[in-house]
């Protein structure tokens, strides 16, 4: 199963669109996406507006692959879990979000074991067959900062 996110916050329409247009392409590929605000109603993929916390984690559990916006919540989330992720960010330009955050969080992530980005809907189905053909599976991110940090931290707040 591939399992699409896009968060709850802001509509992401490009992403549902590109996701549908795969499912239909892939009609025996099982495609579940949590489509938050989004104006649209996918015809060719299983969706709902919002997943419960333990569903989510249900479906993070049992999910293959995860697609998502490139919000850091789904990245350390898919981390969590050991799950290869696509990122597609949002666009300030194309009405999607504030700012173009999205795009150097995806560009922070590059090169990192089972972290792809597509820049646009054309890269989403490479960058799945690339994800899926990886070897192995990506190393689960750590639910917290290493200790080294949080004492350096600690230090500074403390003085």
């Amino acid at each position: 199963m591939i399992f699409v996110t896009v968060g709850g916050e802001l509509p992401f329409d490009r992403l549902i669109r590109a996701m549908d247009a795969f499912a239909a392409a892939h009609p025996g590929e099982e495609v579940l996406a949590q489509i938050g605000a989004s104006s649209l109603e996918p015809a060719h993929l299983h969706w709902v507006r919002l997943l419960e916390r333990d569903d989510y984690a249900a479906a993070m559990a049992r999910t293959e692959l995860v697609v998502a916006h490139a919000g850091i919540g789904s990245v350390v989330t898919a981390g969590e879990y050991g799950k290869p992720i696509v990122l597609m960010p949002r666009r300030a330009a194309l009405g999607e979000h504030r700012s173009d955050h999205q795009r150097d969080t995806a560009a922070h992530f590059v090169g990192r074991p089972g972290i792809l980005v597509a820049e646009n809907e054309a890269e989403l189905p490479a960058q799945i067959a690339a994800a899926r053909s990886a070897a192995g599976t990506p190393e689960a991110l750590a639910r917290t900062a290493p200790q080294e940090f949080i004492d350096r931290l600690r230090s500074f707040i403390l003085g």
